[in-house]
């Protein structure tokens, strides 16, 4: 693949909010992270990275009874991949997010955004109550 056109290149997945797609999602890392120079080590970060944030859609963007979906954009780059994840379901005020020291966890959960943002190199989440949320993160070559 030619470096130069892999910074233009986007690729979309919309994906229903079931367990059973994020397989998909995932095979999408690797076979986008890889022509942009990402070491396996790094896909892999970036495999589990981009699950958590998913997992975290399909678990509290939508109630139980609605059905939603969850776009997936894979952005290649010279020596990194930034994957955005983003739905239109509740949202919640992204500046009351906890701080980067790892939560208890709860019976809801409570450690997908911190993996994310441990396995990272960048996590930016926008939203706001209403207004669904899009968490992008970036993994970068290192080494």
């Amino acid at each position: 693949m030619n470096m130069a056109r892999l910074s233009n290149d986007v690729v979309e997945l919309i994906i229903p909010t079931h367990p059973r797609y994020l397989a998909a999602a995932r095979l999408l890392v690797g076979g986008v992270g890889a022509p942009a120079g990402l070491s396996v080590d790094e896909v892999e970060d970036l495999k589990v990275a981009v699950s958590e944030a998913i997992t975290n859609v399909m678990d509290h963007a939508y109630a139980a009874d609605q059905p939603g979906t969850v776009v997936i954009r894979y952005r290649p780059a010279p020596g990194e991949l930034t994957v955005e994840v983003e739905d239109t379901g509740v949202g919640f005020e992204a500046d009351r997010l906890p701080s980067s020291t790892p939560p208890q966890p709860g019976p809801e959960g409570g450690l997908g955004l911190y993996l994310v943002r441990e396995l990272a190199d960048s996590v930016k989440v926008e939203s706001a109550p209403g207004s669904g949320t899009k968490v992008t993160i970036t993994k970068r070559r290192h080494g």
